[in-house]
């Protein structure tokens, strides 16, 4: 009888042991399936949620269109805003980001980046409520007053050069818009895209160019991966080229307003 009794737990323990391995071998199968990919909402016409609550923008439109051509089923994970998708990035929680990132020599430096849109831009924009303030003809000009920027974004690297400025962070943009229009800010600072389509739904909006210095300048939009992730770059780089040839890149950027 304890014969029998180690002889059924023996069978327990290898079927438990086996099981485990089975489920270990399904998990890396799942992962290698999967692209798993950080966004934030709220940053049209790049991504945003529609009326049905789903997740719309050029964005979403190119990272389906990049995960099918892989072969992989893609999964959104929304993390609110730039600080936390760059860290789950960092510690590996995410495969990419793709949120409308400006490819910076700064960001390059420390992450690959997949340009699928864009060329070079020599400028982003302070947007003003109404009427730019008397004197205010450049960035230099805007010593103790208060400028909405995203944290951790190509803008608030630039705007950080001027400390008398003083920076009021804002995690989305419509926030930032907010702020101007009831004058809790003097400014919001944004790049061009954004400019242009908040200048369109609000013509009070008045518009100042800020000319970047070379070290700053945007070299388009890129997806983000880690450096060390070379066949998931290399796959990614294949997706878009095939999208660019095909035209995809070109439609949806006119379809969503990028161009």
């Amino acid at each position: 009888m304890n014969m029998m009794k180690i002889m059924i737990a023996i069978i327990a323990s290898v079927a438990l042991v086996g099981g485990f391995v089975a489920w270990q071998r399904v998990g890396t199968r799942l992962n290698e399936e999967a692209l798993v990919v950080g966004i934030a909402a709220g940053y049209a016409p790049w991504i945003s949620i529609n009326a049905t609550g789903a997740y719309e923008g050029f964005d979403i439109d190119v990272i389906n269109a990049v995960a099918q051509k892989m072969g992989k089923k893609l999964v959104l994970k929304d993390l609110g805003s730039m600080t936390p998708l760059l860290l789950a990035l960092q510690q590996g929680s995410i495969d990419a980001i793709i949120w409308g990132m400006s490819m910076t020599q700064n960001r390059l430096q420390k992450m690959a980046m997949v340009n699928y849109q864009g060329d070079i831009t020599n400028a982003y924009v302070l947007l003003f409520w109404k009427a730019i303030p008397d004197g205010i003809t450049s960035i230099a000009d805007m010593k103790d007053m208060t400028v909405c920027v995203e944290p951790a974004s190509a803008q608030d690297a630039v705007i950080s050069k001027y400390p008398s400025i003083i920076k009021k962070y804002t995690e989305k943009v419509d926030d930032a818009l907010l702020n101007i229009q009831y004058g809790k800010a003097d400014a919001a600072f944004v790049e061009p895209t954004i400019a242009k389509k908040f200048k369109a739904k609000y013509p009070e909006i008045q518009m100042l160019e800020v000319p970047l210095s070379d070290e700053d300048k945007v070299y388009g939009v890129g997806i983000c991966i880690n450096k060390n992730k070379d066949a998931l770059i290399k796959n990614v780089e294949q997706a878009v080229a095939s999208l660019r040839q095909e035209g995809f890149l070109t439609e949806r950027a006119k379809k969503w307003g990028i161009v």
